[in-house]
């Protein structure tokens, strides 16, 4: 079995890294990165082989969506996300951030599963925006089996994981928590999983007088 890619990350990757990385991603392959708050399995939000690879990892049940990183929201909209131009003026004034949107979607996506609706995230960490930018929309989720806890390191990965994928990109020990995720497919916005954005409606509210 051919052995998966490794990269190391002091700091800001540079660029030469940042497109190999991107070129794993767009001939189709996994990758395990870290983002702006743990490791990540991450594919081509728009390839559904290297989507089934990701599910294949994770040992689930069935597909499940998977939350997409994209360089914009403008990139999300071109993804195919639906958002009213209120809504999108907020989400542009509070990302980047660790705040995961989940909003329909015209049509789903590889990424989406079949689901209306999709998870987005512009995230905090300047080099993932730029492999979106590089790779297209990127689909992501924690590395480990299904209801386990996250990998904090690169040793932490199960084996049988880092065997599936196609390369891992060593940062050292990540101590984030989870983004945030909201719903922003009704009326008010609705907290799903309480993260490391501190969102409130209240915040809400200010991002959309401020517009």
């Amino acid at each position: 079995m051919k052995r998966p890619l490794r990269w190391r990350i002091d700091g800001e990757p540079d660029f030469v890294l940042l497109d190999a990385i991107a070129g794993v991603v767009r001939d189709g392959g996994v990758v395990i990165i870290p983002t702006d708050t743990l490791y990540g399995l991450h594919a081509s939000a728009v390839d559904a082989n290297a989507i089934a690879r990701i599910q294949a990892c994770k040992v689930r049940e069935g597909p499940k969506p998977l939350i997409v990183l994209c360089a914009s929201l403008a990139q999300a909209i071109d993804l195919g996300v639906e958002i009213d131009e209120s809504t999108r003026a907020a989400l542009d004034a509070i990302w980047p951030a660790p705040l995961t949107a989940i909003l329909p979607l015209r049509e789903p996506v590889a990424a989406s599963c079949g689901a209306r609706t999709i998870g987005v995230r512009v995230p905090a960490s300047s080099w993932l925006r730029g492999l979106a930018t590089l790779a297209g929309p990127v689909a992501s989720t924690s590395v480990n089996y299904a209801g386990q806890l996250p990998a904090t390191s690169v040793d932490t990965i199960p084996h049988e994981i880092v065997e599936r994928v196609d390369g891992i990109a060593d940062a050292g020990v990540l101590e984030g928590q989870p983004s945030t995720i909201v719903s922003f497919c009704n009326d008010a916005p609705t907290v799903i999983r309480a993260g490391s954005f501190d969102f409130s409606q209240e915040l809400w509210k200010k991002a959309r007088k401020s517009l």
